[in-house]
């Protein structure tokens, strides 16, 4: 993922803005190292980019003192298949089932819970459908929680208080950065 990054980072070089924005996090260190030479870069001050959708780092502490053990869902993770149901058919495509069906129940074993987050965008009954069918089928409390938008609006507002980190061009993502959290 780093390398995808860094690459668009590149091209936007001779872009005439002023800064790249991510809506991503540290997310396992996915962007640790990328730099832009010629613009600021705006970073969401969060772990898991779970606390995006939910509006702040607080909620999604909030919500993982409640219950550490959740796989979050949401409509667009849901419908590019990377919710454990469809990362357990790209395993089919690998392994035979019975050990793709072990990896995956290997992957979840200190799961408790599926959370559907509920942005409020166009979440249907065939997205609840499909939370609800990987919570039964790897045996997990199934809830739905009500996700916002708070996050993303200070994002593209220019709203970046402390919940974000605004490096200088040529200035490198560091796992360092995040550490405050």
């Amino acid at each position: 993922m780093k390398l995808v990054i860094q690459e668009e980072m590149d091209k936007a070089e001779n872009w005439e803005g002023d800064y790249i924005i991510l809506s991503y996090g540290l997310c396992s260190n996915g962007i640790v190292g990328i730099k832009s030479k010629s613009h600021s870069i705006v970073i969401p001050r969060v772990h898991d980019c779970i606390g995006l959708f939910l509006g702040s780092r607080e909620r999604y502490m909030e919500e993982h003192k409640k219950e550490p053990g959740t796989y979050y869902l949401t409509k667009g993770w849901i419908e590019e298949g990377k919710s454990p149901l469809g990362i357990y058919h790209e395993y089919c495509q690998r392994y035979d089932k019975e050990t793709a069906e072990w990896v995956i129940r290997e992957e979840l074993k200190n799961y408790t819970r599926i959370a559907l987050v509920d942005m409020g965008a166009d979440l249907s009954e065939t997205h609840r459908a499909h939370a609800k069918e990987n919570a039964h089928f790897f045996r997990l409390k199934y809830e739905e929680i009500i996700g916002s938008l708070a996050f993303f609006e200070k994002m593209l507002r220019g709203l970046w208080d402390k919940d974000f980190i605004v490096l200088n061009p040529g200035e490198e993502v560091t796992q360092e950065l995040f550490l405050t959290l």
